[in-house]
């Protein structure tokens, strides 16, 4: 009867150990994406982007690593040559696509393949792949009606799906019809990037294109009202600075509208 008792007795132990290997792996990652998070708001876009690639290399299918990883690469996208963008979006996507697989009921990895297929579509041109445009209104829709990882990814699905809406509507809708993209238009903008703003009103890229939403509907009041308190907003996303500037001048353009 001994033989039995110390093959239980391994067994046990050996259960132990995988769960407290598991746990201490759960730790490190948890403390890895804390420290992207950290990078991320200091605006230290090279050092996030070391810090991901490093997370991925161990912890190849953690979800908080791969959503942040689709986070991390879009904003490095951003700050790197025009050239060089596309190739690091459609990464930024493939991290999206994997951090869905992994957890499809979570708002934020909806979120991330949604801001990644509108810079690729954005950098292609949006009417030349109308299908990246569908499936990042269907992406935000998703996180909106999960709506699973609190109100600042929240804030982001409406503020993808408005701008969506924003930038359809500058081509003429006959254009559109054919594509199936005959949908966007600037009542829908104007309120989800109003919901946006509602939900995080201290964000720079929110404001502005709401504001800009605004003016495009004539109604300069309103806008100049966003544009104006965007001067107090604290930086923090990579060309909030510049978005800043842009803000100033389209207020100045605004003046006595």
């Amino acid at each position: 009867m001994q033989q039995p008792a110390k093959f239980c007795l391994a067994t046990l132990l050996l259960c132990m150990g995988l769960l407290l290997s598991a746990s201490a792996k759960a730790q490190d990652a948890k403390a890895v994406c804390e420290e992207i998070d950290r990078l991320m708001e200091q605006i230290k876009i090279a050092e996030a982007k070391a810090k991901v690639d490093e997370a991925l290399d161990k912890f190849p299918n953690d979800f908080e690593v791969m959503w942040r990883a689709s986070r991390v690469y879009v904003v490095f996208g951003d700050t790197q040559p025009k050239s060089e963008q596309e190739k690091i979006y459609v990464k930024a996507k493939e991290f999206a696509d994997k951090a869905v697989s992994l957890n499809p009921q979570s708002s934020v990895a909806y979120v991330r393949r949604a801001v990644a297929n509108g810079k690729v579509a954005l950098f292609r041109g949006v009417l030349s792949v109308k299908d990246l445009v569908k499936q990042t209104r269907a992406d935000a829709e998703k996180a909106i009606q999960l709506n699973s990882s609190g109100d600042q990814v929240l804030a982001t699905a409406h503020y993808i799906l408005g701008r969506t809406h924003l930038k359809l509507s500058e081509t003429p809708e006959v254009m559109r019809i054919p594509l199936g993209l005959a949908w966007g238009n600037l009542d829908d903008a104007i309120k989800h990037l109003a919901k946006a703003v509602e939900l995080r009103n201290d964000f720079v890229m929110f404001r502005l294109d709401y504001a800009r939403a605004l003016e495009k509907d004539d109604k300069f009041a309103e806008a100049r009202a966003q544009l104006e308190k965007i001067p107090t907003l604290k930086a923090q996303e990579y060309g909030d600075e510049e978005r800043k500037k842009e803000a100033a001048e389209l207020l100045e353009k605004l003046r006595g509208k």
